[in-house]
């Protein structure tokens, strides 16, 4: 679609002829400017008019370009799941898949385990820390100290309280590359949430029996977030409300999975009315892998895993970053532009890399999208690089 010759990759170069998604200012209809691209980064806009003759022009032929997405949780992709295996080669086969989907940075999720086990994926990490996927942003640590009854797909014989020893193991080292971690609160004391804090992690409420009194009382501290709006949670009652209601109160950054089988999608435009601009979006996603124990359901719309009971249990969506972003704008009817937002400034910001990622403004990494109107995913480029 595009002429350009790799070798030119970290050259100066302009898109034109494009629908751009995601600059201040800047909407999708304007013509004639062209985005400058330099040594990995957004360097601004130019007028067509402006560009000097000698500068590389990259025809966009009328696509849009957007920032790319970021993925704050995910288990598994192109076969290959390392918060499961702690195998090095499962999260390069995660970042190359992810990648081609358009996720250009991500979290690998690790479920609940073992101690040891998160020490030997930190020690994987470290060891090959020169051949980390590009697009990866680190580590989500999704449990263990969750609820008993609400851990869901969750190993039981993992589930646990938080202790001050296991949070010193976790983070001796100053490169732990745990980014994110999801907790419930009535498994984490304050001063344990204060100690991952310090170290920089993003710490998000999942996976919870909490009462809706006990749920406002988390969620009011500074930078706390929701992993997944409405799954890992007991449902709303008028005389229990729960900590749905405080959710919607407090307007927290709050996750969802939108793939209409963990969320029906009237449920997810009921969220988007009521705190449209705190949304983002993520996968859960799973992948076909012989240690993860899951499978697709009959559909194919998720993952799910057999209990020795023979009953299912859905462990993880089957959807991309990208079919998110389409979910949401063709069954919530959410504008296109807000669902982009969703997939991409915002996990940004969940992460504080906003001054890295998400946006087309100058100073930003030149991490892209390239789709026509059909929403047809055309192309990526990952710090000016395209990935083909």
């Amino acid at each position: 679609m595009i002429d350009e010759a790799k070798h030119m990759n970290n050259e100066k170069k302009i898109l034109v002829n494009a629908h751009f998604y995601g600059a201040k200012g800047i909407a999708p209809e304007t013509q004639g400017l062209g985005l400058v691209i330099e040594e990995g980064q957004i360097k601004g806009f130019l007028p067509e008019s402006e560009i000097p003759q000698d500068m590389q022009r990259i025809d966009m032929q009328g696509c849009c370009v957007a920032p790319g997405l970021i993925d704050v949780l995910v288990n598994g992709a192109g076969g290959g799941a390392f918060g499961v295996t702690a195998r090095f080669s499962d999260l390069q086969q995660m970042g190359a898949a992810l990648m081609h989907e358009g996720t250009t940075g991500f979290l690998a999720a690790a479920p609940s385990n073992t101690l040891p086990m998160y020490l030997e994926m930190q020690g994987q990490l470290q060891a090959h820390e020169a051949q980390l996927p590009k697009n990866f942003l680190g580590m989500h640590l999704e449990g263990p100290y969750f609820s008993m009854a609400y851990r869901g797909a969750h190993r039981a014989d993992c589930v646990r309280d938080c202790t001050e020893a296991e949070l010193k193991a976790l983070l001796d080292k100053d490169r732990h590359f745990v980014r994110m971690m999801s907790v419930s609160p009535e498994r984490i004391t304050d001063e344990q949430v204060e100690y991952l804090e310090q170290h920089g992690i993003r710490v998000s409420f999942a996976h919870s029996a909490a009462s809706y009194d006990e749920a406002l009382r988390f969620l009011a501290k500074p930078h706390h977030s929701v992993t997944h709006l409405f799954n890992g949670m007991p449902p709303m009652h008028h005389r229990k409300p729960g900590h749905i209601p405080a959710i919607f109160h407090l307007k927290p950054l709050t996750g969802l999975i939108v793939d209409g089988v963990h969320v029906a999608f009237p449920m997810v435009r009921m969220a988007y009315d009521i705190m449209p601009q705190l949304l983002y979006l993520f996968t859960d996603g799973f992948t076909q892998c012989p240690e993860m124990g899951v499978d697709y359901d009959e559909g194919h719309t998720c993952f799910v895993r057999t209990t020795p009971e023979g009953s299912k249990v859905l462990c993880g969506s089957a959807i991309s970053m990208w079919q998110a972003v389409c979910h949401c704008v063709k069954h919530v009817e959410i504008p296109l532009s807000e669902a982009l937002v969703m997939a991409s400034l915002r996990p940004a910001q969940l992460l504080g890399l906003d001054h890295l990622y998400g946006s087309l403004d100058a100073g930003h990494m030149a991490d892209l999208l390239v789709f026509d109107e059909a929403l047809t995913l055309k192309r990526v480029m990952k710090e000016g690089q395209w990935q083909d």
